[in-house]
């Protein structure tokens, strides 16, 4: 495939990593002589310096002729005009970050076809879908919805109490069709086999059909779905989780620091509970009995307040916290500073683009844990190796599983008399190295 990217922000530089790593030719654009000379120091790629949304820049990079065409730079109308450009000049596909409140229509961050676009992401939507999946959940670190929203992948962090500990995985009564798919233990990730027991800290992601987790997340952390959120910051992100979560049985109080704001913000949210102040006040959080929520979410603008009112809220007694950060790097550090969930918008919004890279039978692609593992989504040709033959029978490569099939029977987690029809998504979550031989399995075979 051959790529441009437009901005190298973070969001460019990890979308271009990814992309370079799996073998296509990328090309970089940037206006910042330093943005590019970071790119060509780490990465063997193409560089052109200019305006992205320049359709003779374009054309210098080979827009007439490219597969796709991603853009995202800090500036909307860069990325509009950029891949509406290079959509005329030629390219096949084109993805556009866009993140201003104006093009918020959908829920879940997605837009398919805007002005001819084919992809259209808002990373604070995304964001404020994902928080509102956590919200929902009984203890989930991460909620990523698969098959076209039908499954659910859970992240879940194991206490000492856990009642799945120190049993072997064929041995534990799990809800019908749901699988531990992978574990995280002291930063290392590995897919389990059946021989395989969870310990105390560790990290299982469990996939199971979307809106009936409850039990299984229950089961794992013993906890219960939030009763009460407290949200700092009433921007996008935070309008966005509280008009979602008024939908629900979920008591909502939204701190917002903007008088202005939070007064357009009680009237545009009759169902929440908003408050001007400082979300970084502790007098105020005690006052608001801020300890008594399940959840504390610190949504703003600014990673220092975000930080400090997490930790604040986790004083107080408050059983979970989420901060959004802006710089990935600083996301484990957060984590050691005692943060339970942390989320970086420009991430989601990357992990949400590379499910769109897609060529051939790979629909889509998400990425897990910095790399470590790779959510696969394939649609099985009738002449592939791998269809009409139950999954027990398949040598499928160590390190990758197949977790769910999607069919004219609907979405299912298989087991082992399950078999692949023509025509099937198949969602497979494998380490990246054995990538290359599970497409091989759903390549056409050639006669």
């Amino acid at each position: 495939m051959y790529a441009i990217v437009v901005g190298m922000g973070q969001v460019g530089r990890h979308v271009l990593a990814v992309m370079a790593a799996d073998g296509h030719d990328v090309i970089a654009v940037d206006r910042d002589p330093e943005a590019l000379a970071q790119v060509e120091e780490h990465f063997d790629v193409a560089t052109i310096l200019g305006y992205g949304a320049s359709p003779r820049v374009l054309h210098n990079a080979g827009a007439d002729d490219a597969d796709l065409l991603v853009a995202v730079t800090d500036e909307d109308e860069v990325n509009l005009v950029a891949a509406l450009a290079g959509s005329r000049l030629g390219a096949k596909r084109s993805i556009a970050r866009l993140q201003g409140p104006e093009f918020s229509d959908s829920e879940e961050g997605v837009l398919y076809g805007m002005l001819g676009i084919d992809v259209v992401v808002n990373p604070p939507i995304l964001v404020a879908h994902e928080i509102t999946n956590v919200a929902r959940s009984h203890g989930a670190l991460d909620v990523l919805s698969l098959a076209g929203n039908r499954l659910e992948l859970v992240q879940l962090e194991l206490p000492p109490n856990s009642k799945v500990l120190h049993k072997p995985l064929s041995r534990l009564h799990l809800p019908k069709r749901s699988l531990v798919a992978c574990v995280v233990r002291a930063g290392e990730l590995f897919v389990p086999g059946g021989a395989d027991v969870l310990l105390p800290g560790d990290r299982a992601y469990v996939i199971g059909h979307a809106g009936k987790m409850g039990p299984l997340e229950a089961l794992f952390c013993g906890g219960s779905q939030s009763a009460q959120v407290c949200l700092v910051g009433g921007g996008v992100v935070g309008e966005t989780i509280a008009r979602q979560l008024s939908r629900t049985n979920i008591d909502v109080l939204l701190i917002e620091k903007n008088r202005t704001r939070a007064e357009k913000l009680a009237i545009s949210l009759p169902r929440t509970t908003v408050i001007h102040g400082d979300g970084t006040d502790l007098n105020l959080l005690e006052e608001e009995q801020v300890g008594t929520h399940d959840l504390f979410c610190a949504l703003t603008q600014d990673e220092e307040v975000n930080l400090m009112s997490g930790l604040l809220a986790k004083r107080t007694g408050v059983n979970r916290t989420l901060c959004l950060v802006q710089r990935s790097d600083y996301m484990e550090i957060y984590r050691q500073l005692g943060i339970d969930i942390v989320l970086s918008p420009r991430i989601v919004a990357s992990n949400h683009i590379l499910r769109y890279t897609r060529q051939s039978e790979l629909q889509s692609l998400t990425v897990l844990e910095g790399g470590q593992a790779e959510i696969l989504e394939y649609e099985a040709p009738t002449e592939s190796r791998i269809v009409n033959i139950p999954l027990k029978r398949l040598s499928f490569p160590r390190g990758a599983i197949v977790a769910a099939i999607v069919d004219s029977k609907g979405a299912r987690v298989p087991g082992g008399d399950d078999a692949i029809t023509p025509g099937a998504t198949v969602v497979v979550l494998g380490t990246p190295g054995v990538r290359g031989s599970v497409e091989r399995l759903f390549r056409k075979r050639v006669l």
